[in-house]
């Protein structure tokens, strides 16, 4: 049987491997959610947080700090 992903999910499933590998993800810059956003989607992911409450995520949870580092100081920068 030949399964067929569609192209957001071949994305996702190669970030998701590239990650597990410990190979950055991309040279994309790291965003944050506005200040005044209301929830966009429910990844644990920096672009679905506004920054304070990445910030707290990272000081809550240190796996969510090794996973993403330099998103975590970024955060923490504001």
């Amino acid at each position: 049987m030949i399964s067929v992903l569609i192209p957001g999910a071949i994305t996702f499933l190669s970030a998701l491997l590239l990650q597990a590998a410990g190979i950055p993800e991309s040279a994309e810059p790291i965003r944050f959610l506005p200040d005044d956003a209301q929830v966009a989607c429910r990844a644990i992911l920096p672009q679905c947080f506004r920054r304070e409450d990445w910030a707290r995520l990272c000081r809550d949870q240190l796996d969510i700090r090794e996973s993403h580092p330099v998103a975590c100081e970024l955060a923490e920068e504001s």
